[in-house]
């Protein structure tokens, strides 16, 4: 839920981000003049205005502002129309994700989007949003990397309870907008929490702070908690003192503090982590009370069984015995037949043995038909790479699960060489299966048709647009190499920005072209961006699981630590780039469990002109 959250908030942000004009090189962004209230049913009141008598209520979010919607500036216009964008995905958004309670979008000029639709008696504008701690967190000096982040809750009333914000800055290029919100219900969490039901124990949800989130008995109404739990009605102060000491703990494994076993889990998607502690007399206790008896009954009833077959008669012993051991050997061995014959108290013994064969055979399916994804995937990844005098070419990916989310591929058109590096939202089979499409789809576009880069990637968008019912997108650069002349074309649809590092040392990164991610927006406009790379240069094309990557202590690789591996030390094999950006990332993550897929793709310049070779034989 917290990773949907957050997901969400980024794909808000592009949307919000991406400016409305089409023509950047020619015009400023914002050129709006008009006034909204006619398009988007405003009403001005004495103190502002508001969609108070909007006339589908259910249809996104209530707009509420002070001052006037006359004789503004274009900013403020451009800046109304980027909320009423917002507007139309934030119905379907908290429809598909009930956790989510609310999305606010505030805005420098002084008006906010908050949905779902209130009117503005009962969830009013106040000024005070402009100096909260979200507010403050947004601003240039405190998130220069324009990151997003998770706020202190707040309460938001009785019938909604507290709601968790993550939340993050929006730019018009350099111009700072405002902030985006997505609202996360603790009672929602709370309430789905508690629906696992442990008999022992207790599972708490605590944020950075220390705050309790989530717990079955500080939160036995939700509803009613008007701010989160403190760490001594979850925690012993004497086992488990404070927050520091919980990190301190090793993640995902059992450990025993004090007179408690406690287990923590740290979320990548949220600085919260979840923890179970249980007292261990309460563990062996449990396990005494509930099952000593039955272990002791089983016992002597087994004991007085074998008497008494044994005096008896062995025929009601031996013999199913017996059958029952041949009937296990033959199912081990996958030559199931018919229960034999045997008395009623020993078919469940078989039935037992057949279902569990049954299931290890469809596990055992089961991951020989995700083997052969993952080899499939890899399959469709090029294995081989150019053989030219005047450039050299090479990349890998490493999946964070068995299939993975990115791709890379390069093929050849009229003789300069296309490269893409990609990176779908999610992970494991429906990203690889997603990723296999854009990839097919963005090959076939760009080899058959004679239109530019734009007009490809445009393509690429509606088909990936189209029927896109899970709501996925993939991020994309798509790169086209002159060797002739040097010349490089690109497009940027939401990727991380690509480094080119000079002969001498220099490292400069792409410039943006703002354009956002594939399937997320019919009708995207995609503009390219051009520069010329000289012998000896190097273009390093990566996704964001390299500058993304954590180590044990949270800490992201980023783009510095890359910029940092090839400053004064240019690399003269691609090759060689590429395993160098790898070893660093493995050398930072500390045995840190790898939480996205990893790719690199990397070209080096080494001559301009005609190739003096033939082609090696290509295979995609």
């Amino acid at each position: 839920m917290l990773a949907a959250s957050a997901e969400q908030l980024e794909a808000l942000r592009m949307i919000a981000g991406t400016p409305q004009t089409a023509n950047l090189q020619d015009k400023p962004a914002c050129t709006n003049q008009r006034s909204p209230d006619s398009r988007y049913e405003l009403s001005e009141t004495v103190n502002g205005f508001n969609r108070d008598e909007v006339s589908d209520r259910d249809n996104g979010g209530n707009l509420l502002g002070y001052g006037s919607l006359k004789q503004r500036s274009a900013q403020f216009y451009c800046d109304v129309d980027t909320a009423m964008a917002l507007n139309k995905n934030l119905q379907s958004m908290t429809f598909n994700l009930p956790h989510i309670a609310r999305v606010r979008f505030v805005s420098v000029h002084h008006f906010e989007l908050i949905s779902p639709w209130q009117p503005a008696a009962v969830l009013p504008l106040e000024k005070s949003i402009w100096s909260n701690e979200t507010w403050q967190q947004a601003q240039v000096k405190a998130n220069p990397n324009r990151l997003r982040f998770w706020s202190q809750p707040y309460f938001a009333g009785e019938e909604i309870g507290l709601l968790a914000p993550v939340s993050a800055p929006v730019y018009d290029i350099d111009r700072f907008m405002g902030v985006i919100s997505v609202d996360t219900s603790l009672d929602y969490l709370n309430r789905d929490n508690s629906e696992f039901g442990y008999p022992l124990g207790t599972v708490s949800m605590v944020d950075a702070e220390g705050r309790i989130m989530a717990n079955p008995k500080i939160f036995k109404d939700p509803l009613q908690v008007r701010e989160p739990g403190q760490w001594n009605q979850a925690f012993n102060p004497k086992t488990l003192a404070s927050i520091a000491a919980l990190n301190a703990l090793p993640n995902s494994k059992t450990a025993t503090v004090g007179s408690d076993i406690v287990l923590r889990r740290a979320f990548v998607a949220a600085p919260w982590q979840l923890v179970f502690s249980v007292p261990r007399i309460t563990l062996w206790e449990k396990i005494l009370l509930d099952r000593g008896g039955d272990m002791l009954a089983v016992l002597l009833g087994l004991a007085l069984l074998m008497a008494v077959t044994y005096v008896v008669t062995s025929r009601e012993f031996v013999s199913p015995a017996a059958k029952l051991v041949a009937y296990l050997v033959a199912e081990s061995n996958f030559r199931p037949g018919p229960i034999p014959l045997v008395p009623q108290a020993w078919r469940p013994w078989f039935d037992a043995i057949a279902k569990a064969f049954r299931e290890s055979l469809q596990l055992s399916s089961l991951r020989r038909e995700i083997d052969i994804a993952a080899k499939l995937q890899q399959s469709i990844l090029p294995r081989h790479w150019p053989a030219d005098t005047r450039f050299s070419l090479w990349g890998t990916m490493r999946a964070a699960k068995d299939v993975g989310g990115d791709f890379y591929d390069h093929f050849e058109i009229d003789g300069m060489r296309n490269m893409v590096v990609a990176d779908v939202s999610g992970k494991g089979i429906s990203a690889g299966l997603f990723g296999m499409l854009s990839k097919t789809l963005l090959r076939t576009i760009a080899i058959h048709s004679e239109q530019g880069l734009g007009a490809i990637v445009e393509k690429v968008n509606e088909g990936l647009c189209e029927d896109n019912e899970n709501c996925m997108f993939v991020t994309t650069l798509f790169a086209r190499y002159n060797p002739k002349d040097g010349s490089l074309n690109y497009i940027n649809a939401g990727h991380p920005p690509p480094m080119l590092i000079r002969q001498d040392g220099q490292v400069e990164w792409l410039a943006p072209t703002k354009g956002i991610a594939l399937g997320v927006i019919e009708g995207s406009i995609y503009k390219q961006g051009i520069t010329r790379l000289q012998p000896g240069d190097l273009l390093l094309m990566y996704s964001d699981g390299v500058t993304e990557a954590i180590n044990t202590t949270e800490d992201e690789f980023g783009s510095n630590r890359l910029a940092d591996l090839f400053k004064g030390n240019v690399s003269n094999s691609p090759e060689e780039a590429v395993m160098r950006v790898l070893q660093a990332v493995e050398n930072f993550a500390q045995g840190a469990e790898q939480s996205d897929d990893i790719t690199c793709l990397a070209l080096r310049c080494a001559a301009l002109g005609e190739n003096q070779i033939n082609m090696k034989h290509e295979s995609s």
